[in-house]
């Protein structure tokens, strides 16, 4: 659905060149949800807002289905715009325009429905976010999860291919925020539409995301399918953002294995292995005995997942053997 290829956008800061994203190439498919996460500074809102052309790159190509927006002038541009939904942080909605004309402001604008057809409209999309009881209320009377789904509706209105998500839950609480991830997974479903999102919150990429790409200093550091990215990270910003989330377990530092005094395992579990009582299958079959150090269980976009941080105690088989005996359980062993 979305190809961009070698992106590159510079910009002028006290006299001096500043490189917001360098080279940077992203292949997302069709009924994808796409995230891009780093932190602040690594390029995400320059990267989406080149996605529909709202910032225009220097150099690079960005293509949507058959569309070769950076070839297109401005006019072609507005038309194909109407396509692409956006939702912003921080809502954007039309303060003197109810619930109901802040949807059908782009309907509008395309005019392309008569009177009649966009009242239709704007009702099925008020059904969809939750909000038919509020479509008379304007916004500065809706919580701030309220609003954004105003905005989601609104950006649905043309009925696009493609969503783009601009730190759609950043100005959220962490309940409110689920429910919108929760609205947005809904939509992908049942529309098939591809979305992609940024965001600076790990938690948003595991819950929501199919896959990821981490941005640093305007480039693409890793990108793959979530779970992989999220449990085997290769570069250390992905490392360090995964840290501070506590949802992955790391390695121990030296002083600490020096303590323990034994070898550690790391110990990743993922789908149906994540819920069955694998190590004490193999403490049984390799007179295994371990102590715990650290674990978490959690899920990535519903797909249950557990790492453990063990050491080793006591074994009837090597412990360079041990990879291989969890691995015929479907469970990956890193001796540390």
């Amino acid at each position: 659905m979305i190809q961009v290829r070698d992106l590159t956008k510079h910009y002028s800061h006290h006299g001096r060149r500043v490189a917001a994203l360098e080279r940077v190439s992203l292949r997302i498919d069709e009924g994808t949800i796409f995230g891009i996460i780093g932190r602040s500074g690594a390029g995400k809102s320059t990267l989406i807002r080149c996605l529909n052309l709202l910032e225009r790159p220097d150099s690079g190509e960005v293509r949507i289905g058959d569309d070769a927006l950076t070839a297109y002038s401005e006019r072609q541009l507005q038309q194909r715009r109407q396509r692409i939904g956006m939702v912003f942080q921080h809502f954007n909605l039309l303060r003197s325009r109810t619930v109901a004309a802040n949807v059908r402001f782009p309907l509008e604008l395309a005019g392309e429905l008569d009177a009649a057809q966009m009242d239709a409209r704007v009702d099925e999309l008020l059904a969809l976010v939750g909000l038919q009881d509020h479509q008379h209320k304007r916004p500065a009377q809706l919580s701030g999860g309220q609003k954004q789904r105003v905005g989601i509706a609104r950006a649905l209105a043309n009925r696009p291919d493609v969503l783009l998500c601009d730190e759609a839950t950043s100005a959220l609480d962490p309940e409110t925020t689920d429910s919108i991830l929760a609205l947005l997974a809904d939509i992908n479903r049942q529309l098939r539409l591809t979305i992609v999102l940024i965001t600076h919150d790990m938690r948003v990429i595991r819950q929501l995301c199919d896959e990821v790409a981490v941005l640093d200093h305007g480039r693409v550091v890793e990108q793959g399918r979530v779970i992989d990215v999220l449990l085997q990270p290769q570069h250390a910003v992905t490392q360090s953002l995964l840290a501070e989330t506590g949802l992955v377990q790391g390695a121990l530092q030296g002083q600490w294995r020096e303590r323990i005094g034994t070898p550690v395992l790391k110990l990743t579990f993922v789908g149906e292995p994540a819920l069955q009582p694998v190590l004490d299958k193999v403490g049984r079959e390799a007179g295994l005995r371990v102590n715990l150090l650290a674990g978490t269980l959690s899920e990535i976009k519903a797909t249950p997942f557990g790492q453990l941080l063990a050491g080793v105690v006591a074994s009837d088989v090597a412990v360079s053997a041990l990879p291989d005996i969890f691995a015929r359980e479907g469970v990956r062993c890193e001796v540390l």
